[in-house]
C-alpha cells in the first residue's frame, strides 16, 4: 500500500531570473496544496540551482514539473536545449558552477534527459506530510 496517491502539476516561467523567485513559491504553494512539507527546503534550494541554469545557460521560456509519488517529490525543469548538463569540478575561485554539484550532494537521485522540446533535468527528494492522518 503506498502512502498517497501520485499528484502532478507543471508551470511555465519566462526565461529571466525573476523566474527563480517565482519557481520557488511554486514548489512550495504545491507542497502546501499537497499536504507535504520540505523540512530543509531541499526541493526548494534544488529548484532554484536547476532552474537559475536553464535562465543563464538558455535564457528562454522553461517547464517546471512536479510529481509527488509516495512521499517522494520529482522536480524536472525543461527548456528548448538540447545540450545535457556534465557535472564538473567547478575551480575553487568560481563563483559559479556549483548547482549540479548541489543537487547530486543533496538530492536522492538526479539526472537529465532529452525531449522532444529539448531536455529536462530532474532530482528527486523525500518530503513528508505535514498533518498525520
Amino acid at each position: 500500500m503506498t502512502d498517497m496517491a501520485t499528484e502532478q502539476v507543471e508551470a511555465t516561467f519566462a526565461g529571466r531570473l525573476a523566474s527563480v523567485g517565482a519557481s520557488r513559491a511554486f514548489v512550495e504553494a504545491t507542497l502546501a496544496v499537497w499536504d507535504c512539507d520540505d523540512p530543509d527546503e531541499i526541493a526548494v534550494l534544488l529548484t532554484s540551482e536547476l532552474v537559475t541554469n536553464a535562465v543563464i545557460h538558455v535564457g528562454q521560456e522553461f517547464r517546471v514539473g512536479l510529481v509527488l509519488r509516495d512521499l517522494e517529490l520529482e522536480v524536472a525543469v525543461a527548456d528548448s536545449s538540447t545540450d545535457l548538463p556534465q557535472l564538473r569540478q567547478p575551480a575553487p575561485v568560481s563563483e559559479g558552477g556549483r548547482g549540479l554539484w548541489l543537487v547530486a550532494l543533496l538530492a536522492k537521485t538526479w539526472g537529465a534527459r532529452r525531449t522532444t522540446e529539448g531536455k529536462a533535468v530532474w532530482f528527486r527528494v523525500p518530503v513528508r506530510r505535514r498533518t498525520v492522518c
